[in-house]
């Protein structure tokens, strides 16, 4: 995120990214709602990080100290335990061009990655980051209200 964006923009983007994260008719969610879940959670966090520093501007500083870690915010908000997220992620190994079997794990920063190209979380599975991410979601609620 290079461009900067206020407060009140990112606070609609966390209000209309948590709703069309729900999918229609309590359907099963798929990676495109779970990416803007994750979205809307790390819209949410900025609004809370420039809420807690009494700002109105996400600026490049602000940015460079959060990114897509959601894991390092959270820590950064002093959200508490209870919110912790996990901070690897692991998918199954891919084999390479010359039959070498490859594996693919990363931080949760890489985890809009994951969903926003169709791959699918092993450790912790794709249900589980679900339901972290909507808990922070409701700690999000209440520090908004």
């Amino acid at each position: 995120m290079s461009i900067l964006f206020t407060d009140r923009e990112l606070k609609r983007a966390w209000r209309q990214l948590t709703k069309t994260s729900q999918p229609p008719n309590n359907a099963k969610r798929e990676n495109t709602h779970r990416l803007l879940l994750f979205y809307a959670v790390e819209c949410g966090l900025k609004v809370i990080w420039l809420k807690d520093k009494s700002k109105t501007l996400f600026t490049k500083d602000d940015i460079r100290q959060t990114g897509h870690d959601l894991a390092k915010t959270l820590t950064l908000l002093k959200a508490g335990h209870q919110l912790e997220l996990p901070i690897n992620i692991q998918l199954a190994d891919v084999r390479a061009g010359d039959g070498a079997m490859l594996p693919r794990h990363g931080g949760l920063e890489s985890l809009h990655e994951v969903w926003r190209y169709g791959g699918e979380c092993q450790a912790p599975e794709d249900t589980v980051c679900e339901q972290q991410l909507e808990r922070v979601l409701e700690w999000i609620n209440g520090e908004l209200r």
